[in-house]
């Protein structure tokens, strides 16, 4: 696996992910997509916000770099924009492998060839107002398009507000990494003589709190198992179209994740809300 390998992969997933889009735009049987309010003032088509997030593989000017641009809604297609849309995911899982691949073996190579696919496909990057953009958004590169060949009668979108990632330290491993923070300073003082007040053997937790996601739940009705997907998406979801050209029931939840949570916390709940040693997201469990 070398360099061309990955260049050749990265050209072919853009130049594919282009064809998909212009099947959708001539072929599609129906669109729902939700738009903001800048959105509708500007004009915006659907379908243009919808060909722009399939072809959204580079970071806008700004932009957060742990932020990762999202939009749901879905799209009915007919076969052959299917198969396509297949062939693009199939380019993004290689890409994917040859970058992982090339990160644990050859670190500095996979920088230098970074910078190298950010400025491939500027045209591609003017037209669609990403110009001058140097970093390609690997998460939004090789993210799955949501494809089914079966037709939904109806589409439930809510946001997952509640995902936790949660990691078991001990308490040594909570000690060695505040002693790597700036020890000088009197917070990380205190929670290092709190946690040197424990017990060598009280288990604690490393809780990260992850973005809200977007889950859907389709209903199909063609008398095929299962008769309910539930799946979380980032993009607007390809499905085979009706032949009578009916869109699935579906509700219009807001565009942007609600601040709050809306599921009700569990009461046999192990972990405590408040960090213990908030410098580094260390959590103590409930006694």
């Amino acid at each position: 696996m070398d360099s061309a390998d990955l260049i050749e992969t990265f050209d072919k997933l853009v130049i594919t992910s282009g064809e998909l889009c212009k099947s959708i735009r001539a072929s599609h049987e129906g669109i729902w997509l939700p738009l903001c309010a800048q959105e509708v003032s500007q004009g915006v088509q659907a379908i243009d916000k919808a060909c722009n997030m399939f072809m959204d593989f580079w970071y806008q000017d700004g932009q957060d770099g742990r932020e990762t641009r999202s939009c749901f809604g879905f799209i009915a297609v007919n076969q052959s924009t299917l198969e396509l849309a297949d062939k693009v995911n199939e380019l993004k899982d290689a890409f994917k492998q040859i970058v992982q691949t090339l990160q644990k073996t050859n670190k500095q190579q996979w920088l230098e060839l970074k910078g190298q696919l950010a400025r491939r496909h500027s045209s591609l990057q003017e037209q669609l107002h990403f110009s001058g953009l140097s970093r390609l958004h690997l998460k939004q590169t090789w993210r799955t398009i949501t494809v089914t060949d079966r037709t939904p009668v109806r589409i439930g979108f809510n946001w997952y507000h509640s995902g936790r990632s949660i990691q078991k330290v001990s308490v040594q491993q909570a000690y060695d990494a505040l002693t790597r923070l700036d020890t000088a300073s009197p917070h990380i003082q205190a929670q290092l003589k709190a946690v040197g007040l424990l017990a060598s053997n009280t288990p604690l937790a490393k809780v990260q709190n992850l973005a809200p996601t977007m889950r859907a739940n389709l209903f199909f009705e063609d008398g095929k198992v299962p008769a309910r997907q539930a799946m979380n998406i980032s993009l607007p979801i390809l499905f085979k179209s009706h032949k009578e050209k009916i869109l699935p029931q579906h509700n219009e939840p807001e565009i942007e994740p609600p601040q709050t949570r809306q599921r009700a916390v569990r009461s046999d709940r192990k972990i405590e809300d408040t960090p213990f040693l908030p410098s580094i997201r260390v959590h103590r469990y409930n006694q």
